[in-house]
């Protein structure tokens, strides 16, 4: 009989909010913003090319299938572009609260695992309750496990 195993625990690491912290937050998140409007650009512009190649294609009046496939691609784009539109004020929403967040305050970064070997007769939860670890600007100052 096997008296011990190893499973995976959930380790959270924490960042201390300083203001390079901050700094760097607020540029991923400007450069996440930058990707959102060159892909919205770049969806409106295919759109339209593909949309205009189809009507040219077709001559006038467009056939009706082909007229339902165009209403496919708009409506196909249209989705796209709320998608972008809704993850863009996300991370407007993240930036503004960045920017209230105080320094000092400690802000869940990510998560992480962590091997934990655990034995008969042991309480389970306990062992795999996660711990976390504490850094600042990037350095570890405390683990807590």
């Amino acid at each position: 009989m096997v008296e011990t195993i190893q499973l995976m625990r959930q380790v959270a690491v924490k960042a201390i909010v300083t203001e390079n912290f901050k700094g760097q937050v607020a540029a991923e998140i400007n450069r996440n913003l930058q990707q959102i409007d060159a892909e919205l650009q770049q969806l409106e512009f295919k759109g339209k090319r593909a949309i205009a190649d189809m009507e040219k294609r077709a001559g006038s009046p467009a056939p009706p299938e082909l007229r339902a496939q165009i209403e496919t691609i708009r409506g196909q784009v249209e989705a796209e572009k709320l998608r972008l539109m809704q993850l863009k004020e996300e991370m407007q929403a993240q930036n503004q609260a960045l920017t209230e967040l105080p320094v000092g305050s400690v802000v869940t970064q990510f998560t992480v695992e962590n091997p934990v070997e655990v034995r008969v007769g042991e309480n389970i939860f306990q062992r795999l309750e996660g711990g976390e670890i504490l850094v600042k600007d990037g350095v570890i100052q405390e683990i807590r496990i």
